[in-house]
Protein backbone atom coordinates (compact mmCIF):
# COMPACT_ATOMS: atom_id res chain seq x y z
CA UNK A 1 0.00 0.00 0.00
CA UNK A 2 2.79 2.38 0.95
CA UNK A 3 4.64 1.67 -2.30
CA UNK A 4 1.47 2.24 -4.33
CA UNK A 5 0.89 5.58 -2.59
CA UNK A 6 4.48 6.63 -3.28
CA UNK A 7 4.14 5.60 -6.92
CA UNK A 8 0.92 7.60 -7.30
CA UNK A 9 2.58 10.61 -5.66
CA UNK A 10 5.55 10.39 -8.02
CA UNK A 11 3.18 10.02 -10.98
CA UNK A 12 1.17 13.06 -9.92
CA UNK A 13 4.26 15.18 -9.33
CA UNK A 14 5.68 14.08 -12.70
CA UNK A 15 2.38 14.90 -14.38
CA UNK A 16 2.28 18.32 -12.73
CA UNK A 17 5.88 18.99 -13.82
CA UNK A 18 5.15 17.94 -17.41
CA UNK A 19 2.04 20.15 -17.51
CA UNK A 20 4.11 23.06 -16.18
CA UNK A 21 6.90 22.57 -18.71
CA UNK A 22 4.44 22.08 -21.59
CA UNK A 23 2.57 25.27 -20.72
CA UNK A 24 3.00 27.48 -23.82
CA UNK A 25 4.08 30.56 -21.84
CA UNK A 26 6.61 28.60 -19.76
CA UNK A 27 7.82 26.82 -22.88
CA UNK A 28 8.74 30.21 -24.37
CA UNK A 29 10.20 31.77 -21.21
CA UNK A 30 12.70 28.95 -20.67
CA UNK A 31 14.53 29.37 -24.03
CA UNK A 32 14.49 33.18 -23.57
CA UNK A 33 16.31 32.78 -20.25
CA UNK A 34 18.73 30.16 -21.62
CA UNK A 35 19.46 32.21 -24.74
CA UNK A 36 20.08 35.34 -22.65
CA UNK A 37 22.45 33.49 -20.28
CA UNK A 38 24.43 31.88 -23.11
CA UNK A 39 24.72 35.14 -25.07
CA UNK A 40 25.72 37.10 -21.97
CA UNK A 41 28.42 34.54 -21.11
CA UNK A 42 29.94 35.14 -24.57
CA UNK A 43 29.17 38.84 -24.84
CA UNK A 44 28.66 40.41 -21.36
CA UNK A 45 27.39 43.68 -22.86
CA UNK A 46 24.24 41.82 -23.96
CA UNK A 47 22.94 41.78 -20.38
CA UNK A 48 22.34 45.52 -20.19
CA UNK A 49 19.17 47.57 -20.21
CA UNK A 50 20.38 49.23 -23.42
CA UNK A 51 20.12 45.97 -25.34
CA UNK A 52 17.07 44.64 -23.54
CA UNK A 53 15.11 47.86 -24.09
CA UNK A 54 16.09 47.72 -27.77
CA UNK A 55 14.71 44.17 -27.96
CA UNK A 56 11.46 45.25 -26.29
CA UNK A 57 11.06 48.31 -28.51
CA UNK A 58 11.92 46.40 -31.68
CA UNK A 59 9.24 43.83 -30.89
CA UNK A 60 6.25 46.17 -31.17
CA UNK A 61 6.17 46.29 -34.98
CA UNK A 62 6.12 42.55 -35.61
CA UNK A 63 4.24 42.13 -32.33
CA UNK A 64 1.23 44.09 -33.56
CA UNK A 65 1.11 42.04 -36.76
CA UNK A 66 1.50 38.86 -34.68
CA UNK A 67 -1.56 39.75 -32.60
CA UNK A 68 -3.67 39.89 -35.76
CA UNK A 69 -2.04 36.73 -37.10
CA UNK A 70 -2.84 34.95 -33.83
CA UNK A 71 -6.55 35.69 -34.26
CA UNK A 72 -6.44 34.35 -37.82
CA UNK A 73 -4.53 31.17 -36.96
CA UNK A 74 -6.68 30.43 -33.90
CA UNK A 75 -9.72 30.51 -36.18
CA UNK A 76 -8.14 27.91 -38.45
CA UNK A 77 -7.13 30.41 -41.15
CA UNK A 78 -3.99 32.40 -41.96
CA UNK A 79 -3.29 35.98 -43.04
CA UNK A 80 -0.26 36.45 -45.28
CA UNK A 81 -1.11 40.11 -45.88
CA UNK A 82 -0.43 41.48 -42.37
CA UNK A 83 2.96 42.87 -43.38
CA UNK A 84 2.03 44.75 -46.53
CA UNK A 85 -1.45 45.60 -45.27
CA UNK A 86 0.31 47.49 -42.47
CA UNK A 87 2.63 49.13 -44.97
CA UNK A 88 -0.23 50.30 -47.19
CA UNK A 89 -2.22 51.48 -44.16
CA UNK A 90 0.76 53.54 -43.03
CA UNK A 91 1.19 55.01 -46.52
CA UNK A 92 -2.51 55.94 -46.65
CA UNK A 93 -2.26 57.59 -43.25
CA UNK A 94 0.70 59.65 -44.45
CA UNK A 95 -1.15 60.48 -47.67
CA UNK A 96 -4.11 61.77 -45.65
CA UNK A 97 -1.76 63.92 -43.57
CA UNK A 98 0.14 65.37 -46.53
CA UNK A 99 -2.55 65.73 -49.20
CA UNK A 100 -5.73 66.17 -47.15
CA UNK A 101 -4.24 68.15 -44.28
CA UNK A 102 -5.63 65.78 -41.64
CA UNK A 103 -4.64 66.08 -38.00
CA UNK A 104 -3.33 63.32 -35.75
CA UNK A 105 -6.60 61.55 -34.93
CA UNK A 106 -8.11 61.59 -38.47
CA UNK A 107 -4.75 60.46 -39.89
CA UNK A 108 -4.61 57.50 -37.52
CA UNK A 109 -8.24 56.65 -38.28
CA UNK A 110 -7.49 56.60 -42.02
CA UNK A 111 -4.67 54.13 -41.38
CA UNK A 112 -6.82 51.91 -39.16
CA UNK A 113 -9.75 52.13 -41.58
CA UNK A 114 -7.53 51.06 -44.47
CA UNK A 115 -6.33 48.03 -42.54
CA UNK A 116 -9.88 47.08 -41.56
CA UNK A 117 -11.08 47.38 -45.17
CA UNK A 118 -8.29 45.14 -46.42
CA UNK A 119 -9.18 42.67 -43.68
CA UNK A 120 -12.87 42.83 -44.63
CA UNK A 121 -11.93 42.14 -48.26
CA UNK A 122 -9.96 39.08 -47.14
CA UNK A 123 -12.90 37.95 -45.02
CA UNK A 124 -15.36 38.41 -47.89
CA UNK A 125 -13.22 36.31 -50.24
CA UNK A 126 -12.85 33.52 -47.67
CA UNK A 127 -16.40 33.42 -46.29
CA UNK A 128 -18.53 34.43 -49.28
CA UNK A 129 -16.44 33.39 -52.28
CA UNK A 130 -15.07 30.37 -50.37
CA UNK A 131 -11.50 31.00 -51.48
CA UNK A 132 -8.54 29.64 -49.55
CA UNK A 133 -7.16 32.13 -47.01
CA UNK A 134 -3.65 31.23 -48.20
CA UNK A 135 -4.39 32.28 -51.79
CA UNK A 136 -6.59 35.23 -50.85
CA UNK A 137 -4.17 36.86 -48.43
CA UNK A 138 -1.16 36.13 -50.64
CA UNK A 139 -2.94 37.97 -53.46
CA UNK A 140 -3.83 40.80 -51.07
CA UNK A 141 -0.17 41.01 -50.05
CA UNK A 142 0.81 41.73 -53.66
CA UNK A 143 -2.11 44.16 -54.11
CA UNK A 144 -1.09 46.12 -51.00
CA UNK A 145 2.54 46.17 -52.14
CA UNK A 146 1.59 47.62 -55.52
CA UNK A 147 -0.79 50.18 -54.01
CA UNK A 148 1.78 51.29 -51.41
CA UNK A 149 4.43 51.87 -54.08
CA UNK A 150 1.93 53.62 -56.36
CA UNK A 151 0.57 55.99 -53.71
CA UNK A 152 4.01 56.84 -52.30
CA UNK A 153 5.77 56.89 -55.71
CA UNK A 154 8.39 54.71 -54.00
CA UNK A 155 9.60 57.58 -51.79
CA UNK A 156 9.28 58.13 -48.01
CA UNK A 157 6.31 60.30 -47.01
CA UNK A 158 7.00 62.60 -44.03
CA UNK A 159 4.38 63.18 -41.33
CA UNK A 160 6.52 65.64 -39.34
CA UNK A 161 3.74 68.24 -39.65
CA UNK A 162 1.65 66.20 -37.20
CA UNK A 163 4.03 67.08 -34.38
CA UNK A 164 4.03 63.56 -32.90
CA UNK A 165 7.81 63.40 -32.39
CA UNK A 166 7.54 64.59 -28.77
CA UNK A 167 5.26 61.66 -27.98
CA UNK A 168 7.23 59.00 -29.85
CA UNK A 169 10.65 60.18 -28.63
CA UNK A 170 9.63 60.15 -24.96
CA UNK A 171 11.46 57.32 -23.15
CA UNK A 172 9.62 56.27 -19.98
CA UNK A 173 11.78 53.54 -18.39
CA UNK A 174 14.01 53.78 -21.45
CA UNK A 175 11.21 52.53 -23.69
CA UNK A 176 8.44 54.35 -25.54
CA UNK A 177 4.76 55.08 -24.97
CA UNK A 178 4.10 52.94 -28.04
CA UNK A 179 5.53 49.94 -26.21
CA UNK A 180 3.08 50.41 -23.34
CA UNK A 181 0.23 50.76 -25.83
CA UNK A 182 1.35 47.46 -27.34
CA UNK A 183 1.35 45.77 -23.90
CA UNK A 184 -2.15 47.13 -23.28
CA UNK A 185 -3.33 45.64 -26.58
CA UNK A 186 -1.96 42.23 -25.60
CA UNK A 187 -3.87 42.33 -22.31
CA UNK A 188 -7.11 43.38 -24.02
CA UNK A 189 -6.72 40.68 -26.71
CA UNK A 190 -6.11 37.97 -24.13
CA UNK A 191 -9.23 39.01 -22.22
CA UNK A 192 -11.21 38.84 -25.48
CA UNK A 193 -9.88 35.35 -26.23
CA UNK A 194 -10.38 33.93 -22.73
CA UNK A 195 -13.36 35.79 -21.28
CA UNK A 196 -15.79 36.77 -24.05
CA UNK A 197 -18.37 34.91 -26.13
CA UNK A 198 -16.52 35.93 -29.26
CA UNK A 199 -13.34 34.35 -27.90
CA UNK A 200 -15.19 31.14 -27.11
CA UNK A 201 -16.73 31.05 -30.59
CA UNK A 202 -13.37 31.82 -32.19
CA UNK A 203 -11.68 28.91 -30.41
CA UNK A 204 -14.63 26.63 -31.20
CA UNK A 205 -14.48 27.48 -34.91
CA UNK A 206 -10.72 26.94 -35.00
CA UNK A 207 -10.93 23.69 -33.07
CA UNK A 208 -13.71 22.06 -35.08
CA UNK A 209 -15.56 24.15 -37.64
CA UNK A 210 -18.25 21.56 -38.38
CA UNK A 211 -19.05 20.98 -34.71
CA UNK A 212 -19.12 24.76 -34.10
CA UNK A 213 -21.61 25.18 -36.94
CA UNK A 214 -23.81 22.40 -35.59
CA UNK A 215 -23.68 24.13 -32.19
CA UNK A 216 -25.32 27.21 -33.72
CA UNK A 217 -22.21 29.36 -34.13
CA UNK A 218 -22.24 31.60 -37.19
CA UNK A 219 -18.87 30.49 -38.56
CA UNK A 220 -18.84 32.97 -41.45
CA UNK A 221 -19.49 35.92 -39.14
CA UNK A 222 -16.73 34.84 -36.75
CA UNK A 223 -14.22 34.49 -39.60
CA UNK A 224 -15.22 37.82 -41.09
CA UNK A 225 -14.61 39.47 -37.71
CA UNK A 226 -11.28 37.66 -37.40
CA UNK A 227 -9.99 39.01 -40.71
CA UNK A 228 -11.14 42.54 -39.87
CA UNK A 229 -9.33 42.31 -36.52
CA UNK A 230 -6.25 40.95 -38.25
CA UNK A 231 -6.37 43.87 -40.68
CA UNK A 232 -6.70 46.35 -37.81
CA UNK A 233 -3.65 44.95 -36.05
CA UNK A 234 -1.70 44.95 -39.30
CA UNK A 235 -2.55 48.66 -39.54
CA UNK A 236 -1.43 49.21 -35.94
CA UNK A 237 1.97 47.73 -36.82
CA UNK A 238 2.17 49.98 -39.89
CA UNK A 239 1.23 53.06 -37.85
CA UNK A 240 3.88 52.19 -35.26
CA UNK A 241 6.40 52.30 -38.14
CA UNK A 242 5.10 55.65 -39.34
CA UNK A 243 5.06 57.25 -35.89
CA UNK A 244 8.53 56.05 -34.89
CA UNK A 245 10.13 57.08 -38.19
CA UNK A 246 7.95 60.19 -38.68
CA UNK A 247 7.40 58.98 -42.23
CA UNK A 248 5.79 56.21 -44.26
CA UNK A 249 7.63 53.97 -46.69
CA UNK A 250 6.57 51.20 -49.05
CA UNK A 251 9.37 48.99 -47.69
CA UNK A 252 8.61 48.99 -43.96
CA UNK A 253 6.54 45.80 -43.72
CA UNK A 254 8.37 43.59 -46.21
CA UNK A 255 8.61 40.03 -44.85
CA UNK A 256 6.79 40.93 -41.63
CA UNK A 257 4.06 38.35 -42.15
CA UNK A 258 6.51 35.45 -41.93
CA UNK A 259 8.14 36.81 -38.79
CA UNK A 260 4.67 37.22 -37.29
CA UNK A 261 3.77 33.60 -38.14
CA UNK A 262 7.04 32.35 -36.64
CA UNK A 263 6.44 34.36 -33.45
CA UNK A 264 2.88 33.06 -33.14
CA UNK A 265 4.00 29.45 -33.67
CA UNK A 266 6.84 29.82 -31.16
CA UNK A 267 4.38 31.35 -28.70
CA UNK A 268 2.23 28.23 -28.56
CA UNK A 269 -0.67 29.27 -30.81
CA UNK A 270 -1.73 25.98 -32.36
CA UNK A 271 -1.12 26.05 -36.10
CA UNK A 272 -4.11 23.73 -36.43
CA UNK A 273 -6.32 26.37 -34.80
CA UNK A 274 -8.47 26.51 -31.69
CA UNK A 275 -5.85 26.92 -28.96
CA UNK A 276 -3.29 29.39 -27.60
CA UNK A 277 -3.02 32.63 -25.67
CA UNK A 278 -2.09 36.17 -26.55
CA UNK A 279 0.46 36.25 -23.74
CA UNK A 280 2.11 33.26 -25.37
CA UNK A 281 2.11 35.05 -28.73
CA UNK A 282 3.65 38.13 -27.09
CA UNK A 283 6.38 36.00 -25.52
CA UNK A 284 6.91 34.34 -28.90
CA UNK A 285 7.63 37.78 -30.36
CA UNK A 286 10.04 38.46 -27.48
CA UNK A 287 11.85 35.14 -28.06
CA UNK A 288 12.13 35.82 -31.79
CA UNK A 289 13.63 39.27 -31.17
CA UNK A 290 15.92 38.03 -28.41
CA UNK A 291 17.25 35.40 -30.80
CA UNK A 292 17.56 37.96 -33.61
CA UNK A 293 19.54 40.40 -31.45
CA UNK A 294 21.68 37.60 -29.97
CA UNK A 295 22.65 36.34 -33.42
CA UNK A 296 23.50 39.86 -34.51
CA UNK A 297 25.59 40.72 -31.43
CA UNK A 298 27.43 37.40 -31.78
CA UNK A 299 28.04 38.29 -35.46
CA UNK A 300 26.59 35.03 -36.78
CA UNK A 301 26.51 34.83 -40.58
CA UNK A 302 23.25 36.20 -42.00
CA UNK A 303 22.49 33.05 -43.98
CA UNK A 304 23.05 30.89 -40.90
CA UNK A 305 20.65 33.15 -38.98
CA UNK A 306 17.91 32.28 -41.44
CA UNK A 307 18.70 28.56 -41.11
CA UNK A 308 18.46 28.74 -37.31
CA UNK A 309 15.18 30.67 -37.42
CA UNK A 310 13.75 28.09 -39.83
CA UNK A 311 14.73 25.27 -37.48
CA UNK A 312 13.10 27.09 -34.57
CA UNK A 313 9.84 27.33 -36.53
CA UNK A 314 9.94 23.58 -37.20
CA UNK A 315 10.68 22.84 -33.54
CA UNK A 316 7.81 25.05 -32.39
CA UNK A 317 5.36 23.16 -34.63
CA UNK A 318 6.72 19.81 -33.40
CA UNK A 319 6.35 21.00 -29.81
CA UNK A 320 2.73 21.93 -30.52
CA UNK A 321 2.07 18.40 -31.85
CA UNK A 322 3.82 16.85 -28.84
CA UNK A 323 1.86 19.08 -26.44
CA UNK A 324 -1.44 17.99 -28.01
CA UNK A 325 -0.53 14.31 -27.77
CA UNK A 326 0.41 14.64 -24.10
CA UNK A 327 -2.83 16.49 -23.40
CA UNK A 328 -4.86 13.83 -25.23
CA UNK A 329 -3.17 11.04 -23.26
CA UNK A 330 -3.83 12.89 -20.03
CA UNK A 331 -7.52 13.31 -20.84
CA UNK A 332 -7.88 9.65 -21.79
CA UNK A 333 -6.03 8.54 -18.69
CA UNK A 334 -7.86 10.94 -16.38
Amino acid sequence: MKKDAEARLRSQSGSALSRFLLNPEVGVLIPIVILSIVTTSIKPSFFTWKYFSSILMGSIFIGAAAMGEAFAIMSGEIDLSVGMNGTFSGVMAAYACINWGFGVVPTLLVGLGTGALIGAFNGFCVTKLKLSSWITTLATQFICTGLAVTVSDGYPMSISSLGTSGFTRARPLGLSWLFFIFIGLIVVCDIIIRKTKFGYRLRAVGGNQEFAQMSGINVKRVKMMVFIISGLFAAVGGLFDVLVNASASSTFGVGREFRAIISVAIGGISMAGGAGSMYGAGLGVLLFHTLWYALRILKIDTNLQLVLIGFILLLSVLLDIFRKRVEARRLIGG
